[in-house]
């Protein structure tokens, strides 16, 4: 299958929109229909239901997303591994959640430079089920996560914490009125969940609800509002602008590394978690 149907079908499915998926891929709009039309064929099924202004994926083309994502990803690793060639051992694919990439682990990564020049780094986001899909799959050689999965013959080696703390731009909110109005709930996984749930209870209904932090972060830098955002925000984005909420209990939690323990590529995996302990978030 050419390798640009799936390309085109996943950027069509992320814009929702055909012209904008042309300019993304720097085709015509015209162009992106026919590779959609030609995939479609060559599967049997339609993967849009196209109504003005309005692309939905069908059943079979939401079966189809990660199929997509994954050919990409294990493609991806094939032109790797044969234009390293003999240095296919001085590679590796690290991941994590759009959250933790946005708040502090791109400043932690900052230290791999002190590795040899040798070593190519991929480094990708995506959900943590897709994550431990990928580790299972071999297309992930690292990953790290809040809540690791239980997987066979993998480790879950805690590297780190992340500490969460009530943040507003608004310096006159206290611990009653912070979750009054425009309070952002952040999903940070089902401890977070059961935490907040505990101490809080029964709040108003949030005015977002996300399992993003960077959109969360977006409103407040726009609104008045508060939300739960790791630490490291108050430090290194807008420490002008965020305040914490006192009064307010934090919540800490461990952060995992998760690899194949018997990954052809320990070593590497090794030297990268010496290089970046302790991660503080």
């Amino acid at each position: 299958m050419d390798i640009d149907l799936l390309k085109t079908f996943l950027e069509v499915n992320k814009t929702r929109h055909f012209g904008r998926a042309a300019d993304n891929l720097y085709l015509t709009p015209a162009a992106v229909s026919a590779r959609v039309r030609q995939l479609e064929q060559i599967l049997g099924a339609e993967l849009f239901v196209r109504t003005r202004n309005n692309i939905q994926l069908t059943l079979e083309g939401e079966r189809l997303v990660p199929h997509a994502q994954t050919m990409l990803l294990s493609w991806s690793r094939a032109k790797q591994d044969v234009i390293f060639k003999t240095e296919q051992d001085q590679q590796i694919n690290v991941g994590t959640t759009h959250s933790l990439w946005h708040f502090g682990l791109p400043n932690q990564f900052s230290r791999l430079f002190q590795m040899s020049s040798r070593v190519a780094i991929r480094a990708v986001s995506h959900p943590a089920e897709v994550l431990s899909r990928m580790l299972t799959e071999r297309t992930l050689d690292l990953a790290f996560m809040l809540e690791p999965p239980t997987l066979p013959d993998f480790n879950s080696d805690k590297v780190g914490q992340i500490k969460l703390v009530l943040v507003s731009t608004d310096n006159k909110l206290n611990a009653r009125s912070a979750f009054v109005s425009g309070y952002v709930y952040v999903d940070w996984g089902v401890s977070f969940e059961m935490f907040h749930a505990k101490r809080f209870g029964d709040l108003p209904k949030p005015v977002l609800h996300t399992n993003m932090g960077a959109i969360a972060l977006d409103y407040l830098l726009r609104s008045e509002g508060a939300a739960y955002l790791p630490h490291s925000v108050l430090d290194q984005q807008h420490p002008r602008l965020l305040h914490t909420i006192a009064g307010v209990p934090t919540f800490s939690r461990p952060l995992y590394a998760v690899y194949r323990s018997a990954s052809d590529r320990l070593k590497i995996i090794q030297d990268i978690l010496s290089l970046l302990q302790p991660l503080v978030l």
